[in-house]
């Protein structure tokens, strides 16, 4: 399936453009169309004023929150004026906050592209930043770009391969940007203390993918942390894109103890794909 339908997050962050312009350039590739959303549940309660100023206070939240819509929809359209001119567009504005509303709407959507989380941010559990939670909740595959990225159809995606569900789904959810790639490599962590080389399954992917006109190779290596190889591996080979799967366990245990999905998500270098 290829990504028609792509919900960006129009939040104001300095990541805003480059996920515009990546929702841009994969929609002009697939003819899709490109989603923008508002999410305005941030905005503060109205100030408490008396006398004249008062009767102001009647288009609060309104005024702000259009002033907000209206910077949001001349942002979406500049940049996507200047990268994908063809690619139709449309402005979704809520009152939710952004994880919820980029969960909700997402299910109506083939890739959401979120805010990225801050790299060095601490959130205590239960709690999660809007990727995190649309991750969570929205059942769509999702693109994390952070500023001064850019989005390379044909070059290098490496994929991170474990044998587990998370890393077979996202697999099959990426199909339409690896059929796009120019290379394609699956990438195996082993620990020190199993026994061979054993490529937990990724043997099987190579010709289930060439089935869908994906050349892929494998590449295996020891590694005491995943999350700390991964991050080696791709600040080595500089790749166009990094495919993994999000939440392999417990969502409570990766907030508190870090986990691979938490890392990438505050530490990747490259765009990243990511499903639940």
């Amino acid at each position: 399936m290829d990504f028609r339908t792509i919900l960006v997050d129009l939040g104001d962050d300095a990541a805003r453009e480059a996920r515009i312009e990546a929702a841009g350039v994969l929609a002009a590739r697939t003819q899709g169309c490109v989603l923008g959303i508002t999410a305005t549940g941030g905005l503060l309660e109205p100030p408490h004023r008396g006398g004249a100023e008062a009767a102001n206070d009647a288009d609060w939240p309104e005024g702000p929150r259009r002033r907000l819509a209206e910077r949001d929809a001349e942002v979406l359209r500049r940049v996507l004026a200047r990268v994908a001119p063809s690619v139709s567009a449309s402005h979704i504005i809520t009152d939710g906050e952004a994880g919820w509303a980029l969960a909700v709407h997402g299910r109506a959507a083939d890739l959401l592209l979120p805010a990225p989380p801050g790299r060095n941010e601490s959130v205590s559990a239960p709690m999660a930043q809007a990727a995190e939670y649309a991750l969570l909740h929205a059942g769509r595959p999702m693109l994390m770009m952070r500023p001064n990225m850019h989005l390379r159809l044909d070059g290098h995606v490496i994929v991170a391969w474990d044998g587990r569900r998370e890393a077979s789904r996202v697999l099959a959810d990426a199909l339409p940007l690896l059929a796009l790639a120019g290379q394609v490599t699956i990438c195996v962590f082993t620990s020190e203390n199993e026994i061979g080389a054993d490529d937990k399954g990724a043997g099987d992917l190579v010709p289930w993918l060439a089935r869908h006109g994906v050349h892929a190779t494998i590449r295996i290596e020891e590694a005491a942390s995943v999350e700390d190889a991964l991050l080696r591996v791709i600040g080595h080979e500089k790749p166009a894109l990094l495919v993994a799967g999000g939440y392999g366990h417990s969502r409570l245990g990766e907030l508190i103890l870090g986990g691979t999905t938490r890392t990438l998500l505050r530490g990747s270098t490259v765009p990243l794909f990511m499903s639940h």
